[in-house]
């Protein structure tokens, strides 16, 4: 198995113990918020894999929604349009008086059918929970680009002639039927047969099946990602699982299902930083070095711009900031040299996250987590920040010596 496969598993697994309801980490951490849970779950389901191929497939062959027969009631002067209803035509003409009015059913095309109107609601549904992800994310979210282009798709899907009337007549509020899931499964047409698939995986959320949370935590927490925010992201999990473990407070999820600017994860009185300055920068002095940088900058019109943290792990109880980890993903380079670029960076934030003469404490509760090879300590003569590799995280305890470093440090 590649490490990025190894990366996707692990991620999946640590997304699947937090959000199967009920479940503990380590029997120590009880999860909590189960309605809320599923919720951010219906909402990733909005761009998963089954959601995310049945618009696409939908695109592609806009004429493939069938039209069946269907029969309206109509009442006429001496015409007959259709199948004469014997019964009703007697009780109108006895209740109107019309000895020549016909009541018939009239055979006519129509899209109202329960497999479109099946593939209207899993649409519709998809289109609300997408604008409500898309309205979540900040300018640099790396959601984005799929949120944004799945929003696009389903505008032009709102386009399609045949799918006009059902999306008009669906009611969100009112699941399709038990026929129309039927029909829709038994049809010989792709299209529908992958509308019953993406509601059934709905389904699946709601009632908390394992595999169907799996689908979905691959599909749209983990896929869209590249291989270096993936592993950011399976750091931050561990990261968090660690933390909780260490404080004994409970493990909440925000990804994907809160404000951009908010934490991606809280574990009890801490909570985790995805790619944020938060509001614990502080702007540190200027170096010569630095200042020299802003000045050939500025001449070309260009910002110097400000580093920030992969994760920032915040004490929320000391409003402080408790540690800065910094994630290195190596593809073709050296352990070593990445490792020394993290550690400079991870030194230089400790100018803007620990108050002056303090950044000592602050560095050795960081963390330099590295996708392999990761170096060993041979000495302590002067602070420096724990250092793991993605073998060391995936061990069930591979990061609690840094997370109880960081529970025991200064807190009120």
């Amino acid at each position: 198995m590649t490490i990025d496969a190894a990366i996707v598993d692990y991620s999946a697994g640590l997304l699947l113990r937090y959000f199967r309801g009920g479940a503990l980490i380590d029997g120590e951490v009880p999860r909590l918020d189960q309605r809320r849970d599923v919720e951010i779950l219906k909402g990733h389901w909005a761009v998963s894999a089954p959601v995310r191929a049945l618009v696409s497939y939908l695109l592609e062959r806009p004429h493939e929604a069938q039209a069946l027969l269907v029969y309206r009631e109509r009442v006429d002067d001496a015409v007959a349009r259709g199948r004469i209803d014997a019964r009703k035509t007697w009780l109108y003409r006895q209740q109107t008086g019309l000895p020549s009015a016909l009541v018939t059913h009239e055979a006519v095309r129509s899209f109202n059918t329960g497999p479109n109107m099946l593939l209207a609601w899993v649409l519709r549904e998809a289109a609300t929970y997408t604008a409500r992800l898309l309205s979540w994310q900040g300018g640099n979210s790396p959601y984005l680009p799929v949120l944004e282009l799945a929003q696009a798709q389903m505008r032009h899907v709102q386009r399609i002639e045949a799918l006009r009337e059902p999306l008009k007549a669906v009611s969100l509020g009112q699941r399709p039927s038990a026929g129309a899931v039927r029909d829709s499964a038994r049809s010989r047409r792709s299209l529908y047969r992958k509308a019953v698939e993406a509601y059934r995986l709905l389904q699946g959320l709601e009632r908390g099946e394992t595999e169907a949370m799996d689908r979905v935590a691959r599909s749209a927490l983990i896929a869209p990602l590249e291989d270096w925010r993936r592993f950011e992201l399976a750091v931050g999990l561990g990261v968090g699982e660690a933390l909780a473990r260490a404080s004994g407070g409970p493990l909440h999820l925000h990804l994907l299902g809160s404000d951009s600017s908010g934490p991606i994860l809280t574990a009890g009185r801490f909570a985790v930083y995805w790619q944020q300055i938060t509001k614990y920068h502080t702007p540190a002095p200027l170096e010569p070095s630095e200042l020299a940088t802003r000045e050939a900058l500025k001449d070309y019109g260009i910002a110097a711009g400000t580093e920030r943290p992969d994760l920032v792990v915040a004490d929320r109880d000391a409003d402080a900031v408790a540690a800065v980890v910094e994630v290195k993903y190596i593809a073709g380079d050296t352990a070593t040299a990445r490792f020394r670029e993290a550690v400079d960076q991870v030194v230089r934030y400790g100018r803007s996250y620990a108050p002056a003469g303090a950044t000592g404490p602050l560095l050795e509760r960081s963390l330099v987590a590295l996708s392999r090879h990761a170096p060993v300590r041979v000495g302590h003569a002067g602070p420096a920040p724990f250092c793991v590799d993605f073998d060391a995280i995936t061990q069930p305890h591979g990061l609690d010596a840094w997370a109880a470093a960081v529970a025991a440090g200064p807190h009120p």
